[in-house]
């Protein structure tokens, strides 16, 4: 009789087991870490965010420039505790993950928006390479953004 009880519980935990995903939970955990990531920049400012979530030796922003290494380095390249001159708002498109569990790939829109002086807001698309620490925390490994063209001239004389 438990040999029978045995069977019957493998086989209703089997479909359960079959399931499992590790691929997809860990781009679940990318996606709501990229998410947490937006929200703190929103509550700190940018600087602040980008110091938090960018891992502290090897994180890497490609923005204007050269890359620029560190979270700390990261967080002086964009004013460091001065107030921001710009609104920095992105939404998670889409997430990877990898089975192993420990990197994942976010990608998504981002807009810029000048504070100081009425501007239209720069637009683009970004990709963000992200890691678990040895604490198990994810990092920022690589962060990449790239703005939209801009908007082609209107024709003179239609």
């Amino acid at each position: 009789m438990l040999r029978q009880a045995l069977v019957v519980a493998a086989l209703l935990i089997a479909p359960a087991v079959a399931r499992a995903d590790p691929a997809a939970d860990t781009a679940a955990a990318v996606r709501a870490q990229d998410q947490a990531f937006e929200a703190r920049a929103q509550a700190v400012g940018p600087a602040q965010a980008f110091r938090d979530y960018m891992d502290p030796a090897d994180g890497l922003e490609f923005g204007d420039g050269a890359p620029t290494k560190g979270a700390e380095a990261i967080y002086q390249s964009m004013g460091g505790a001065k107030p921001p001159a710009s609104k920095l708002e992105w939404t998670v498109a889409d997430a990877w993950g990898a089975a192993s569990g420990d990197l994942g790939v976010t990608t998504g829109t981002w807009k810029l928006t000048p504070l100081a002086h009425p501007a239209a807001p720069l637009t683009g698309r970004y990709v963000t390479v992200w890691r678990k620490d040895a604490a198990g925390h994810w990092k920022g490994l690589i962060d990449i953004g790239n703005p939209d063209p801009p908007p082609a001239p209107a024709k003179a004389g239609g």
